[in-house]
């Protein structure tokens, strides 16, 4: 095999950097993990051009810059946005049956075979330079054709487009409204949790959060972004002329045949204002147990735990690790009319009919810990408390589940054994613990490989030493998601949860009233019979649920 030189020794070379240069700009690659070439240029020491010249002479294939790109409206229509960004390659011309693609080194062939799957079309190469690249793909994928492609000649259907904007501040053009509009709908249709603005020096980011994971889909200009922000601060009642004090609020829309509700979040930043849009779906949260992701053993002990008369059930993860679903599935799962279900929550994020809910409003001293004090009034059977935030609550929690209340409500800790030590260092005194805690569900959420383009592979050695380790077992194949237009090339569509289920036994709560520390309670509810997540997902990973860089991401390995 013939040496490939680097691009830094060719650099050297050609005599347009010293060896004290690179050696500079290969520090700062190992402190920030930026490309080699874009530092060069951002340091100035050579161009976008030079740097395109350089890899044409690597590769053999030719370069192109944003002044060999033609002004082609009809190029964003051949290739979603979302998937040019993610894979750093940009259709640049079509001809019969060709088109010409623009792509950043190194060259992915996994890639270039999917834009033809994607278009149906011979794919001919061409290298560009990240800087380059990012400047095509803003002139490609500009407002002009958001806008164009949000408003065809005909009348949007409900199906593609959302209305959401009611109010219009004075001045905003129409076009702007639509592009609101489409960036909702579009975020909708990706089934993205959360939309996010963020405002950098030149320009402003819009992300979304799809299964977990951020994604850049559009650069927008700051006055164009302004606009957008304060259309949707009018429509969520919020001041638009405050621009740097936190805020919140929120608006519905229809989608479809469906409901949506927005929760909108705003604060000032170095750069402008940023803002969030958390998307709720009802069909989504409230959710059947027994899709909730629950091996078969655990959901055996979550059912028996629901179905207690009295205690304490702690559902506990990150946020964002579906806690609200799971309280949700639960209630709504007991709501069967026979008894009396009042819920505590900040914000309520869905009425559930049958349901008594109240939300936290701390401007008129409504929190947690004084509402939970009105509710044990209205004779509850079952209450349900959005967070335990502080000691104040968590003592009328544990004194509400000795009166013979059902309670459940969500802690942030990061496993089932931790969760009982969060309480006690909270103040929460231990035989009062101990008599109350019922059970404990810790959960995290990863992303479900991608039926469209999944397939097997072999196990490598250090993967085969996990399971082994972990499961007892050797697995020889495992799955993962090629990439395909249906889950946007990341080889994931959907998520599901890993879950630890603790029951509290008497050797547990003895453990408790103690205070034994969190490794004796760990190594007693795994001794008792708990999955731990970190082995609840290598199961899934085993039977071709999810992989082994997901369970690692969000349980560790």
């Amino acid at each position: 095999m013939n040496y490939q030189p680097k691009l830094g020794e060719i650099l050297v070379k050609l005599g347009k950097i010293t060896e004290e240069q690179l050696q500079s700009a290969l520090e700062e690659q190992k402190k920030t993990g930026e490309k080699l070439g874009q530092i060069l240029i951002n340091r100035g020491l050579i161009t976008p051009q030079e740097l395109s010249r350089i890899f044409e002479e690597q590769t053999n294939i030719p370069s192109v810059s944003l002044e060999d790109i033609p002004d082609d409206p009809t190029l964003s229509t051949i290739l979603p946005e979302s998937f040019v960004r993610i894979n750093r390659v940009l259709p640049i011309k079509r001809y019969n049956d060709t088109l010409e693609v623009a792509i950043v080194p190194p060259i992915n062939p996994e890639v270039l075979e999917n834009v033809k799957l994607l278009t149906g079309l011979k794919v001919k190469p061409n290298i560009i330079s990240d800087a380059e690249f990012e400047r095509a793909a803003n002139k490609i994928y500009s407002i002009e054709s958001k806008v164009g492609k949000a408003v065809p000649a005909n009348k949007p259907s409900e199906q593609t487009t959302v209305r959401v904007i009611s109010e219009t501040p004075t001045g905003v053009e129409p076009a702007t409204v639509t592009l609101a509009n489409s960036i909702i709908s579009d975020a909708i249709n990706q089934n993205a949790s959360d939309i996010h603005f963020d405002p950098q020096q030149f320009y402003t980011k819009v992300r979304y959060r799809i299964d977990g994971v951020m994604y850049d889909v559009l650069t927008l200009p700051k006055d164009i972004a302004d606009s957008i922000i304060s259309l949707i601060k009018v429509n969520s009642n919020m001041d638009i002329a405050e621009r740097r004090r936190p805020q919140d609020g929120h608006f519905s829309a229809k989608h479809g045949n469906d409901f949506y509700d927005f929760r909108v979040s705003s604060m000032g930043t170095s750069f402008g204002e940023k803002l969030n849009l958390r998307i709720l779906s009802k069909q989504k949260l409230l959710m059947p147990l027994e899709r909730l992701g629950m091996l078969p053993e655990q959901f055996d002990i979550f059912l028996r735990l629901i179905r207690r008369p009295y205690g304490i059930i702690l559902v506990t993860g990150p946020t964002g690790s579906g806690k609200t679903t799971t309280l949700y599935s639960a209630i709504s799962t007991l709501n069967t009319g026979e008894k009396e279900i009042i819920t505590l929550e900040d914000p309520v994020e869905y009425n559930i009919e049958g349901i008594v809910q109240a939300q936290i409003n701390e401007e008129a001293g409504i929190t947690f810990a004084s509402g939970l004090r009105s509710i044990l009034r209205l004779d509850p059977d079952i209450i349900m408390v959005g967070e335990i935030r502080d000691l104040e609550t968590a003592k009328i929690a544990v004194e509400a589940s000795l009166t013979g209340h059902l309670v459940f409500a969500s802690i942030h800790t990061n496993d089932a054994a931790s969760t009982p030590i969060r309480l006690l260092n909270l103040g929460v005194e231990p035989y009062l613990l101990a008599s109350s805690l019922v059970g404990i569900i810790a959960q995290r959420l990863v992303r479900v490989i991608c039926p469209n383009c999944k397939r097997k592979y072999t196990a490598s050695e250090v993967e085969k030493e996990v399971f082994v380790h972990e499961l007892g077992h050797e697995v020889k194949e495992l799955y993962i998601g090629s990439g395909c237009s249906i889950c946007n090339n990341s080889g994931y569509k959907g998520r599901t949860g890993i879950f630890e289920v603790l029951e509290v036994n008497e050797t547990i709560r003895g453990l408790i009233e103690k205070s034994t520390p969190y490794d004796r309670i760990k190594e007693e509810s795994i001794k008792s019979g708990m999955i731990t997540m970190k082995k609840a997902g290598l199961i899934k990973v085993e039977a071709g649920i999810t992989t082994l860089k997901e369970v690692e991401r969000v349980a560790g390995l």
